[in-house]
């Protein structure tokens, strides 16, 4: 079973963050950033993690950002375990800005890359690292996500950990 579309939310909009970065890891977008597994949970009410990611979404008044590097992933996830419905009703999220795409770029892959090599004994995928390379170029320290073993193993690059909501709300 699916849930509804969410709602257009106060702030949101489709595209780049609205304020860049001129230095790694000063904050110039303030934000949450979404996994496919988080953004999965939200339109499956049978996960176990649905109802804390949608409470933490209904209290969240920054943007919901997703990388455009991994958006074939929740198209898979949705498509595959719920079906075409569930699909379009996330591509109508997007649409109505209930999440903001961020663009992955070369720098982001680049640094995508690096995260895979240096957290090779996690088997760390693309997907993980992409999310956590364009967060950190946006100075992003919060991440929607219910795969803590990855994203509580990975550190940001001033070594400091990154929150992970729902679980540390």
């Amino acid at each position: 079973m699916r849930s509804a579309v969410l709602p257009a939310r106060v702030g949101g909009r489709v595209g780049r963050c609205p304020i860049k970065t001129r230095s790694p890891g000063i904050a110039r977008c303030p934000g949450l950033f979404a996994d496919s597994g988080a953004v999965y949970g939200l339109y499956d009410r049978r996960d176990r993690h649905h109802r804390a990611l949608r409470r933490c979404l209904e209290n969240e008044r920054q943007p919901i950002l997703i990388s455009t590097a991994i958006l074939g992933e929740i198209d898979y996830l949705l498509r595959t375990k719920l079906d075409i419905p569930a699909e379009l009703d996330f591509l109508d999220a997007v649409l109505a800005s209930a999440f903001m795409l961020e663009p992955f770029t070369v720098n982001d892959l680049a640094h995508a890359r690096k995260l895979i090599d240096q957290y090779r004994a996690l088997n760390l995928g693309l997907a993980d690292a992409a999310v956590i390379a364009t967060a950190e170029r946006l100075g992003v320290r919060r991440i929607l996500t219910v795969d803590e073993r990855d994203f509580r193993a990975v550190r940001a690059a001033d070594g400091k950990p990154f929150t992970l909501l729902p679980a540390d709300a």
